[in-house]
Parts: C-alpha cells; sequence; structure tokens
C-alpha cells in the first residue's frame, strides 16, 4: 500500500512542478507583452545539427540592435523537416525585454505566432493542475 501512495504523491509532486512552471512562463509571456521592446533584426546564421536521437533540427541565430547601439544576439530552434522558416539574410521582428535582451521572441513576417492564451485561460489552466494536484494527494490520505 505505500508504494501507491509513494506513487501517488510523486504524481502529485509531478503536476505541482508542470503547474508552477507555466505558471512562470506565462508570466514571463505577459511581462514581455507589457514591456517588451520591438527591434527589427537579421538572421545572421542558420545551422543544422542532429540530436542525440538522430533528429535533424534548426537553429537560426538573429542580431539585432539595442536603443544604446550595442547589439544582442537571440538564437531560436525549429524543428521543422524541412529546414526551417529562417533563412539567412532575412528581417525579422524580435520582441525583447528590456532588462534582458537576449531573450525573446522572434517573429518571422511570414510566418506569424499564434496568439498566447490570455489571462483567464491561463488561471483556469491554474486551477485546474491545483485541484488535479489536490485530488491526487486526497487520494494518497
Amino acid at each position: 500500500m505505500w508504494l501507491v501512495d509513494l506513487f501517488l504523491l510523486a504524481g502529485a509532486v509531478i503536476l505541482a512542478c508542470l503547474c508552477a512552471l507555466f505558471v512562470s512562463a506565462a508570466r514571463t509571456d505577459l511581462a514581455l507583452r507589457r514591456e517588451g521592446v520591438c527591434a527589427v533584426g537579421r538572421v545572421r546564421k542558420v545551422r543544422m545539427y542532429t540530436t542525440s536521437e538522430g533528429y535533424d533540427r534548426w537553429r537560426a541565430t538573429i542580431e539585432y540592435g539595442l536603443p544604446d547601439g550595442r547589439t544582442a544576439e537571440l538564437v531560436r530552434s525549429d524543428e521543422r523537416p524541412e529546414g526551417g522558416c529562417y533563412q539567412e539574410g532575412d528581417e525579422v521582428t524580435v520582441r525583447y525585454h528590456p532588462a534582458r535582451p537576449g531573450r525573446g521572441t522572434a517573429v518571422h513576417p511570414e510566418h506569424r505566432l499564434p496568439p498566447p492564451p490570455g489571462p483567464r485561460a491561463l488561471a483556469l489552466l491554474a486551477v485546474v493542475c491545483a485541484a488535479g494536484a489536490a485530488g491526487l494527494v486526497v487520494l494518497m490520505f
């Protein structure tokens, strides 16, 4: 019986950690949307690499200028087998946080990113994850 309790406790911990990671990512995305700055960048290089599982992936390095004259780089990975959506020399729009210019998102003019979920959807998902974790804890005891 203790093995089942241990399994349920592990499930609750994993679910709670996933909920915390999701909420953290959502907060970062919301901060980027509220306080983000847009800049025009250029794809400097696109390289293919192979994962340890044998899959081909593409990594694009995008360089863009900051208001103080410095440059920053953003590295984006693409899993599309046809070579990704970035080509060397392409111009892309980069949205970054002023306090951390190396972290942000790049939007290729031809491929728009889908809008992120709104605050209500994020809150609902967090409540569902928390209820699932609480349910697993209740099942244990």
